[in-house]
């Protein structure tokens, strides 16, 4: 097995673009993070992008913008010699990993050779199912307009990241002066969040994020409690992801938690069918 750490994106992509893209859809993470740093170099302080070959073939892709979790990408049959490479290139180099995400099986079985090197606990975080649409259901869009968030919007959509951030888990105690930098970024320079306005009002909100090379991907998909069970978040989401396609993208993708049985039913009602599952597990520092 042969590792190598790529000192700059271009040549990470050399190695791993074709391999990724095999699965577009499925690999809209990191791709989509690897194409972003490829347009701005600074976009990320630091990024780590390793791939490891067997026999001069690419065995296993992984990227990581430090401080973030390790994302991991492997074709096929979960290679466990790859990913005992992998993990021990990590730890040779002394880097902190706070966790990893990936294709469900290679991410669990590297989180399992993590914590038998370092005797660190493992916890899964998210069982997360990655989607994939082609083709848009109207008859889910209801009453109401799609429009783009502008700076007069940024209080408000600091309040609901911070909620979305809340009812996901990612934040359990978010910060709200973070969600309002977050809001003000997103709300400057090309549209990258919407509201779905019913009576003049936001009752629902979703975001184009990263875009591979023919798709883009949707997430911040939120609706207020209150505003619940409406179908505000299948007009708003089902509208964007058509707003997408028409713009030239081929397909759209997003990730949805398991655990949210009713997002999930939403985002296939849409049309968003499912192209494979991720784990995404949390390395514990022990106190």
């Amino acid at each position: 097995m042969r590792v190598i750490w790529h000192a700059n994106i271009d040549t990470f992509l050399q190695e791993s673009l074709a391999y990724l893209e095999q699965d577009e859809a499925l690999n809209n993470l990191m791709l989509g993070i690897s194409l972003r740093i490829q347009k701005e170099p600074n976009y990320y302080p630091q990024v780590e992008k390793v791939t490891v070959h067997k026999n001069g073939e690419l065995v296993l892709a992984a990227l990581m913008t430090v401080p973030e979790k390790l994302i991991i990408y492997g074709a096929g049959d979960v290679n466990g010699e790859a990913l005992e490479t992998l993990a021990d290139s990590i730890l040779e180099r002394k880097l902190n990993l706070p966790g990893v995400i990936g294709p469900k099986e290679w991410a669990q079985k590297f989180a399992d050779i993590w914590s038998s090197r370092t005797n660190c606990p493992v916890r899964l975080e998210i069982n997360l199912r990655v989607y994939k649409l082609c083709k848009v259901n109207p008859d889910v869009i209801g009453a109401g307009r799609l429009r783009s968030a502008g700076s007069d919007d940024v209080e408000l959509l600091a309040r609901w990241i911070a909620e979305f951030q809340k009812d996901t888990a990612l934040e359990p105690n978010p910060d709200l002066e973070k969600c309002r930098l977050l809001a003000e970024r997103f709300t400057s320079g090309e549209p990258r969040v919407f509201f779905w306005e019913h009576n003049g009002k936001p009752v629902s909100v979703a975001a184009k994020s990263r875009s591979t090379r023919n798709g883009a991907t949707v997430n911040l998909v939120y609706t207020p409690r209150e505003l619940r069970g409406r179908g505000y978040a299948s007009s708003c989401v089902a509208s964007l992801s058509q707003m997408l396609l028409d713009s030239g993208y081929q397909f759209c993708s997003l990730f949805a938690d398991l655990d949210y049985p009713t997002s999930n039913k939403i985002y296939q009602s849409i049309g968003y069918r499912p192209v494979g599952d991720f784990g995404q597990y949390r390395f514990e520092t022990r106190s």
